[in-house]
């Protein structure tokens, strides 16, 4: 005959057993959500480094293009129709997330930042080729951005993922590789071109991408996003939430004109203020220096920074620059200029990677960062085309 004690006992054992299962299946949704791999977490954030070095950093270097394009291979062109090939190729890399995000989800995240950096390298090797304004839409605008989107998502997503207390502070370490790309390249690029040619120069540009990618093929290794279920391009859930929703739509309004001044501070500075072509070339060095430390502020003081109310108010700071742009009339106020914009504007590139999973609700982050993340990404490239 079985005693109360050993019904207790049974009843005890039956519950220690349901708790083991509950906490072995949540190690497992995490282990899906957040990667595995044996990678430490300074790995991936070299590897993520350099891929945004290769994607936003190329994007800010556009603007030492536009001067060399303006006054040399496309000296027929109006500056505006030249923009247009910077405009294009950030519009892609930011579009392209939309349809990224779900594959991304579905763990295929080696993949794609495998195929992201074929397609940027091969872009680059092809720009060096170019001598016709259709040549450089193809592979500056379209390749270069393609590859931009495809390599740049997952790699966010999985930086986002994979860190939950020091978020911010990760976004920003690997963001400022966009300031240090538009610091290295544009400098590389003058340098070059003048020594060895545009054709040259720009390979060798490429070579630079190509080891560095390496580099971060080589740091995320054996690492994986495990699959989860499929996925719709749209989280229909997202869309019914108005914190959202609204951030989507300020998105699009805030990048309509962020990158003008990165494309055209150095054909100002030539056309308008008289500067020498070396000094023109700086401004925009000067300008992602600045960037470099708006990029990093957030993650360095995030519980002060990292915030949607910091975030409108470098976007109305930022506003307010581009309007004190007009007055500008000497190369000491155009420096100043640079460097408080670069400031603002690196502080809301880094603010709009961690805004995402800031309005997420509890335990959508896991889930569906890469479709969230595209989603945004998408409102942002609509803004800038």
């Amino acid at each position: 005959m079985t005693s109360p004690n050993d019904i207790e006992h049974s009843c005890g054992a039956e519950e220690r057993c349901g708790r083991d299962i509950s906490s072995l299946e949540k190690q497992k949704d995490e282990r899906a959500a957040t990667g595995s791999g044996e990678r430490p977490d300074w790995a991936i954030l070299m590897g993520s480094f350099f891929i945004v070095f290769n994607t936003w950093g190329i994007i800010n270097s556009y603007g030492a293009y536009q001067e060399y394009y303006s006054k040399a291979l496309l000296s027929h062109e109006s500056a505006s129709s030249i923009s247009w090939i910077g405009t294009i190729q950030g519009c892609f890399l930011d579009i392209v997330a939309v349809f990224i995000g779900p594959i991304y989800d579905r763990g295929y995240f080696r993949s794609l930042i495998y195929t992201g950096g074929f397609i940027i390298v091969f872009g680059v090797m092809m720009l060096s080729l170019c001598t016709a304004y259709w040549q450089l839409l193809l592979s500056q605008a379209i390749c270069i951005g393609l590859g931009g989107g495809i390599a740049f998502l997952p790699n966010i997503s999985v930086v986002t993922a994979r860190f939950n207390k020091h978020r911010a502070t990760a976004i920003g370490f690997i963001n400022s590789a966009s300031s240090i790309g538009g610091i290295v390249y544009p400098i590389m690029f003058r340098e070059l071109q003048s020594k060895v040619g545009f054709g040259w120069a720009t390979r060798i540009m490429g070579f630079i991408a190509l080891g560095t990618f390496a580099v971060s093929f080589a740091a995320f290794g054996c690492y994986k996003v495990e699959s989860k279920k499929p996925r719709a391009l749209v989280d229909t859930q997202a869309l019914r939430e108005p914190a959202f929703m609204t951030y989507i739509v300020a998105l699009s309004v805030i990048y309509a004109g962020f990158f003008v001044p990165y494309f055209y501070i150095p054909t100002y500075a030539t056309q308008h203020l008289n500067t020498s072509s070396d000094l023109a070339f700086y401004l925009l060095a000067i300008t992602n220096a600045g960037g470099f430390i708006g990029r990093l502020l957030p993650g360095v003081i995030p519980k002060i920074l990292a915030r949607p109310e910091v975030m409108l108010l470098a976007t109305a700071g930022g506003g307010l620059l581009v309007l004190a742009w007009i007055a500008v009339r000497d190369i000491r106020g155009l420096v100043v200029f640079c460097l408080l914009y670069g400031i603002v504007s690196g502080a809301i590139l880094t603010m709009t990677m961690v805004m995402v999973p800031a309005l997420a609700p509890h335990g959508a982050v896991h889930e569906t960062i890469g479709t969230r993340l595209g989603m945004s990404y998408f409102g942002q490239g609509i803004g800038i085309r």
